[in-house]
């Protein structure tokens, strides 16, 4: 079982009394922590609300026992002593049950969740979790939902970082050593397999003999602020998965090696660096 299940289960486990007191514990910490970023209590409240309601959309509804741990946050919001029976409505009439609200909900939470530091991150994480156990269960919407804000929390890797520069590039360069020169061309073909990131060139070409020669090579890709530069020694990897991504995403391509009996090989760098570079400096990523 992953810490994650434990912990569902401990918060479904907890004893009523406790639950309460260290949620309303939390509550108030959580509180804290977001009115050091915002310029009053009001916009401060405003966010955690937020976030309990959204929390508890998760699943689409709202449950009794999720109303009685919150009624003092629909008192307030309404400013009179609410019923069961109006908290549903108003839980509908802010389009709480409708999952693409919530999803904009969750936009909202990941825009406030950058903001603070990571022990608050883990805090408001933590409430949510709560309050999606509050009736005793966590759901696996419930628990989709908890997973769409730890996701955005977890920085993106090197790998990853690469890999968007060339989305946004469109196009990138590879640099092979040809002789005493060296040598640049446009490759328009790549994909992730297993965290890395592959690449694609003819066997019949001379940036494959190159590459066979002396597999240091560099890619180069410019997004049009600024670039990634990425060298390191090609490693070449046979896996059909990858022939299989050539041929999904380049069809016409594809058909045409097929049908001249031409060979394709695949291969990502490995034991080099990669750096972004831009009017500001560079940033080492590896």
């Amino acid at each position: 079982m992953s810490n994650f299940e434990e912990l569902c289960k401990k918060l479904e486990e907890m004893d009523p009394i406790a639950f309460n007191q260290n949620f309303n514990q939390l509550s108030v910490s959580v509180l804290d922590d977001l009115s050091l970023i915002n310029a009053d209590g009001v916009d401060a409240y405003t966010d955690y609300l937020s976030f309990v309601l959204a929390a508890i959309a998760a699943d689409g509804k709202l449950s009794e026992k999720e109303f009685v741990v919150i009624k003092p946050l629909f008192d307030k919001s309404a400013g009179e002593d609410v019923s069961y029976e109006k908290a549903v409505q108003m839980f509908k009439d802010m389009g709480l049950d409708n999952p693409e609200n919530v999803k904009n909900a969750a936009d909202l939470m990941v825009d406030v969740i950058e903001l603070v530091s990571p022990e608050t991150k883990d805090k408001i994480v933590m409430l949510c979790l709560m309050i999606c156990a509050i009736d005793g269960k966590v759901t696996d919407d419930e628990k989709k939902w908890i997973a769409q804000l730890i996701e955005p929390l977890e920085p993106p890797s090197p790998m990853e970082i690469i890999d968007g520069y060339l989305d946004e590039a469109g196009s990138f360069v590879l640099a092979t050593e040809c002789g005493d020169q060296p040598k640049m061309r446009v490759l328009g073909f790549k994909t992730v397999l297993d965290g890395k990131i592959y690449f694609g060139i003819g066997t019949f070409k001379d940036v494959y003999a190159q590459i066979q020669k002396n597999p240091k090579c560099e890619i180069l890709a410019f997004n049009g602020e600024d670039f990634v530069r990425w060298d390191g020694k090609a490693v070449f990897c046979d896996d059909k998965r990858l022939s299989m991504a050539f041929g999904s995403a380049l069809p016409e391509i594809a058909k045409m090696y097929l049908e001249n009996n031409l060979e394709i090989a695949f291969f990502t760098l490995e034991g080099g660096c990669a750096e972004i570079v831009g009017v500001a400096g560079k940033t080492v990523l590896f």
